[in-house]
């Protein structure tokens, strides 16, 4: 079980290099709903956080790397779903976007 969780982890996309890749080539995703259409427009990299813009404006607040990795690796160890409700009680608000990221990144578990 450990074995395969981590041969899962090292076939997802999802890390802060690809983030930043987004970023940099202005890269546009769904979110889970698919009324939003998102992408990255900042990265503090001191901080370790980003913020993702959707098409009317909103901006989120700083996303923090590390909170999404847990949030990752626990979608990943099945400790929770890939649902936009789950992801809301571990990132408040933001769900919804979080789950449109992770599914453009192609997260086996999405």
């Amino acid at each position: 079980m450990i074995v395969e969780i981590i041969e899962i982890l090292l076939k997802c996309p999802f890390s802060w290099e690809k983030l930043k890749e987004m970023k940099e080539k202005k890269i546009e995703f769904w979110a889970a709903d698919g009324l939003n259409l998102l992408r990255i427009i900042e990265i503090d990299e001191k901080q370790k956080s980003f913020y993702m813009v959707n098409q009317s404006g909103k901006i989120t607040w700083p996303l923090k790397y590390q909170k999404l990795e847990e949030v990752h690796n626990k979608i990943h160890s099945g400790e929770t779903d890939l649902i936009s409700y789950e992801i809301d009680k571990l990132v408040p608000t933001w769900g919804n976007y979080i789950v449109g990221l992770f599914k453009y990144l192609g997260c086996d578990k999405v």
